[in-house]
């Protein structure tokens, strides 16, 4: 019987990236989105369920749950999660719930939902898809720093409750090349009129382009960390934690070495803060 995988978030990126590579290693995939119309392009097969999925709505994640009841479900993978940007002083409470309703409390609701299925495979493990900025912190991603801060914490915590039964994998990539940095601009709405006259204007008109040529020269491609994280799926016995590309393996080091006033006044300059 073959072994099945969930994967959210598939419409771009890592998610859209590891479906081949699952299905080219011999697992089912459960692909899901909130728009179905993103899986379109996906080729048919036994081997592929599409469902769509709003992580952020408990009936949606039920019914996904119950389309999977009759799968040999082995594996979840928390993917999906977006990048609320911008200074924090001129954000709106909403703005920060929302970050957190997707990136942490529909991860944690999917994990919820989902173990009751997951328990009855022997082997089965869950990654989840924090980030190198759960270490850390950078300037103008408090939202998204924050999430993913509450992500490490959260499977830290699961696999201290659950991980006799079954298997929890933090994922933490660095920067990667997908069109998460592209949906920036959707999210800040007006944000560029809100700090119009203070000393952000400046930092966010440069922004997206400064971001966009770093990712460019040094981010590794989505396909290469999908890759690693396949890797830790098939594992007999799954790694605690995957720390995906040079960034955040070097980054983290660094921080943990530099005293924290050196590594401020770095953040300062390299983003226009000091």
């Amino acid at each position: 019987m073959r072994n099945w995988v969930l994967i959210t978030g598939c419409s771009t990126g890592i998610g859209q990236a590891l479906v081949p590579l699952c299905r080219g290693a011999g697992w089912g995939v459960v692909a899901t989105a909130r728009n179905l119309a993103s899986l379109a392009d996906l080729p048919p097969g036994e081997d592929l369920r599409i469902l769509a999925l709003d992580v952020t709505n408990t009936a949606s994640i039920a019914a996904a749950a119950a389309g999977c009841a009759g799968l040999r479900l082995k594996a979840l993978v928390n993917n999906a999660g977006y990048g609320q940007v911008g200074p924090l002083e001129c954000l709106r409470p909403e703005e920060l719930r929302a970050q957190f309703e997707t990136n942490v409390i529909g991860l944690q609701s999917m994990t919820n939902i989902f173990l009751p299925l997951l328990r009855r495979e022997p082997g089965a493990r869950i990654l989840q898809v924090a980030s190198m900025l759960g270490r850390l912190s950078i300037p103008l991603a408090g939202p998204y720093n924050a999430s993913k801060h509450a992500v490490v914490a959260l499977t830290e915590t699961l696999r201290l409750e659950v991980g006799r039964e079954v298997a929890v994998v933090l994922v933490e990539p660095g920067a990667i090349k997908t069109a998460f940095r592209d949906t920036l601009a959707k999210v800040w709405g007006d944000l560029p009129e809100r700090v119009r006259g203070t000393r952000y204007e400046a930092i966010i008109v440069g922004y997206l382009a400064q971001r966009k040529g770093q990712a460019e020269r040094f981010a590794m491609g989505a396909e290469a960390c999908a890759s690693r994280m396949l890797t830790a799926l098939n594992a007999n016995h799954p790694p605690r934690r995957v720390v995906i590309g040079w960034d955040a393996f070097w980054v983290g080091k660094l921080k943990a070495i530099l005293p924290a006033a050196w590594w401020e006044r770095l953040l300062r300059m390299a983003y226009g803060l000091g």
